[in-house]
């Protein structure tokens, strides 16, 4: 507990150093508390390794800055299916994290994704580094589709991703592409993009 304690200290500090307005440095404060919790919760998992875990819970946030069109879902109380196409301990450390939770009154479904049309029922899809060449396929079916993609590939942003995970200063940060956003049609909150390492237009 006084782990936490400390660790919590330390994301108050690196908030307020931001400059940030009072309410950006609450939204941001939240977001960084909100994945800390969540790690120390998945940590009680001795089978997810500490890389899955900070990744899931990075994807369940997201879900929190992200507007998606009322028209894909198919109603008030449809869940938001987070997909992941390969990594199968992913899905394992995702499933575990969104148990039980709700996002705008909404739950949350993980899915294994193998295939286009599969992909397309989702509204965050994960894309594996290894499964980079099948997403190739799998891209052109539903880049205009409300599917908010998240990659881990270096070029992944720059060629259609929507949030590509990186790695800055032995962290785990995130780049936004805001024209794959706007071509699929979701809204992402202005409090996400102040805490990407870099937000873009990648045609």
């Amino acid at each position: 507990m006084n782990a936490l304690f400390a660790r919590n200290e330390g994301i108050q500090r690196a908030v307020a150093g931001t400059g940030y307005t009072s309410r950006a440095r609450a939204h941001r404060y939240g977001f960084l508390l909100a994945l800390l919790l969540l790690q120390l919760v998945a940590g009680t998992h001795a089978q997810i390794s500490r890389g899955d875990q900070i990744r899931a819970a990075f994807l369940y946030n997201f879900t929190k800055f992200i507007e998606w069109p009322s028209n894909s879902f198919t109603d008030v109380n449809a869940a938001i299916v987070i997909g992941v196409l390969g990594d199968s301990s992913l899905a394992a450390a995702l499933t575990a994290v969104v148990r039980d939770r709700k996002v705008n009154g909404r739950p949350i479904t993980v899915r294994a994704v193998q295939n286009a049309e599969e992909a397309a029922s989702t509204h965050e899809l994960f894309v594996s580094a290894t499964e980079i060449s099948r997403w190739a396929q799998i891209q052109a079916a539903i880049e205009t589709r409300p599917v908010v993609t998240v990659g881990e590939s270096p070029a992944f942003a720059r060629n259609g991703g929507t949030i590509n995970f990186i790695v800055q200063d032995d962290k785990l940060r995130f780049e936004i592409n805001m024209t794959a956003a706007e071509r699929s049609g979701v809204k992402i909150s202005a409090q996400l993009q102040k805490l990407a390492a870099a937000v873009e237009r990648v045609p």
